[in-house]
């Protein structure tokens, strides 16, 4: 892979981070205090279909809440967010 595609690819994964970070803190109703990360990784599991990703939500009163979607960050939705955070 070259340099521009790999630069392509890393700048799209972390607008679908960003993005699914709002996504969380409106979804999730949570102030602007908390905590949020996003991070996908590959699932080690062979029945695993794919990527996962894991959203960390650390709120102010230090509690900290974890979701795993079975996903990539890029196609995670607010119906998937619903989901896992009811």
């Amino acid at each position: 892979m070259n340099f521009a595609a790999d630069l392509c690819d890393r700048a799209s994964t972390l607008w679908h981070i960003q993005r699914v970070r709002y996504l969380v803190r409106t979804h999730a109703q949570i102030g602007p205090n908390a905590l949020i990360t996003v991070a996908q990784f590959d699932c080690p599991d062979p029945a695993c279909p794919g990527p996962k990703t894991q959203i960390t939500i650390l709120g102010f009163d230090l509690m900290r809440r974890s979701l795993l979607i079975h996903l990539p960050v890029a196609d995670i939705m607010a119906e998937d967010l619903d989901a896992a955070i009811k």
